[in-house]
């Protein structure tokens, strides 16, 4: 078991980086949503959720050219955000959108790697990263809802309107209909109307109540495992050392004949 906890990487032993993720993945689920719709308001987003890719790149990949890779795609569509914040004429045309969808798939699949197919025991590190993978499909899920809507603006219906100038893809509402999917809470305010969009709300419902399940049958799977395993250690040490102290009796040469 030691060998195996060795075996582990950082992510597991130390969960610095791993809490840092947890943290700015609570804040875009529960405290963006409370987040007006003014300037300021947006920036605040744009960094949160750009820390929220940079500490989940550190956290959960370790291919330094994936790294890198997430790094700079989070630069350049944060970069792109601030200019068009300030320069109204500057269109990203959904490519801003799409970067954040791939960087944050990159980290669902790593994330999902990391809590399911690592062996190991199960630890609070391990319940952990199940959590934030949880809340990293619905954000991912949110943004995939946000370029869908700059390309097909009226894709989900919304009960109470936009202020005027604010834009169709609004994250924090977008990220409240994306986990009242997940959840499958519905309130009725909003719902998908194209098709594309309720393939998107259906998959996601079936996520929702697939991977709590999942993850907890993995986590008491690896728990009996470890028992079983400690056990079994234990059982064969105990016979081991009967056997030293009680040594089987010499029963002589057996190449020699019992008859003259």
């Amino acid at each position: 078991m030691a060998d195996i906890e060795r075996q582990l990487p950082e992510f597991w032993r130390e969960d610095r980086y791993l809490s840092f993720f947890l943290a700015f993945l609570v804040l875009m689920t529960i405290f963006v949503p409370m987040v007006g719709e003014s300037r300021p308001g947006r920036i605040a987003i744009d960094l949160t959720f750009a820390i929220m890719l940079l500490s989940g790149a550190i956290a959960t990949v370790h291919k330094r050219m994936l790294t890198y890779l997430i790094i700079a795609l989070t630069v350049l569509e944060f970069t792109a955000d601030l200019i068009a914040e300030f320069n109204p004429s500057f269109s990203p045309r959904g490519w801003d959108t799409a970067l954040k969808v791939f960087c944050m798939a990159i980290l669902v699949v790593m994330t999902l790697k990391q809590t399911f197919l690592l062996p190991g025991s199960v630890s609070v590190h391990r319940v952990m990263g199940g959590v934030a993978a949880y809340l990293l499909i619905g954000v991912t899920w949110a943004f995939g809802y946000k370029l869908l809507l700059e390309i097909i603006p009226d894709a989900i219906h919304f009960q109470m309107p936009l202020a005027a100038g604010v834009a169709t893809g609004e994250p924090g509402r977008l990220i409240y209909f994306s986990f009242e999917t997940l959840t499958t809470v519905v309130f009725g305010d909003a719902y998908p109307v194209h098709r594309v969009a309720r393939s998107l709300a259906i998959a996601e419902a079936l996520i929702g109540q697939l991977y709590p399940a999942i993850l907890i049958a993995t986590l008491v799977g690896m728990a009996l495992q470890a028992r079983f395993s400690a056990a079994l250690e234990k059982t064969e040490l105990s016979a081991w050392a009967r056997s030293r102290e009680n040594p089987l009796p010499e029963t002589g040469n057996p190449s020699q004949s019992q008859y003259p």
